[in-house]
């Protein structure tokens, strides 16, 4: 299974796009598509997570990779602290 930012160079791969790849282009062409978050499969929109970041154009797989890391780490982070919040909620009324 590819995630993360592997995941969005795979989408890019398989559409036949070419790098420099713009993130308008990329949302106009795949804004539905379901892009895997981490190991256990947790998925988002592409359009959700492009809407997180403040990235305009894709230069090549190694610049995906380092503007994309931190946004994955901001949607595991608040997947993480969802959960814990629902949690603490449900058994302490907090």
């Amino acid at each position: 299974m590819t995630y993360g930012p592997d995941a969005i160079a795979e989408l890019v791969e398989e559409s036949g796009l070419r790098y420099p790849v713009s993130i308008e282009r990329l949302e106009r062409e795949h804004a539905l598509a379901n892009i895997t978050v981490d190991e256990k499969g947790n998925s988002i929109m592409l359009a959700e997570l492009l809407a997180k970041g403040d990235i305009d154009r894709l230069q090549s797989e190694e610049d995906l990779h380092e503007q994309f890391e931190p946004v994955f780490e901001q949607v595991k982070e608040e997947r993480r602290s969802g959960i814990i919040d629902k949690l603490k909620q449900t058994f302490l009324g907090r």
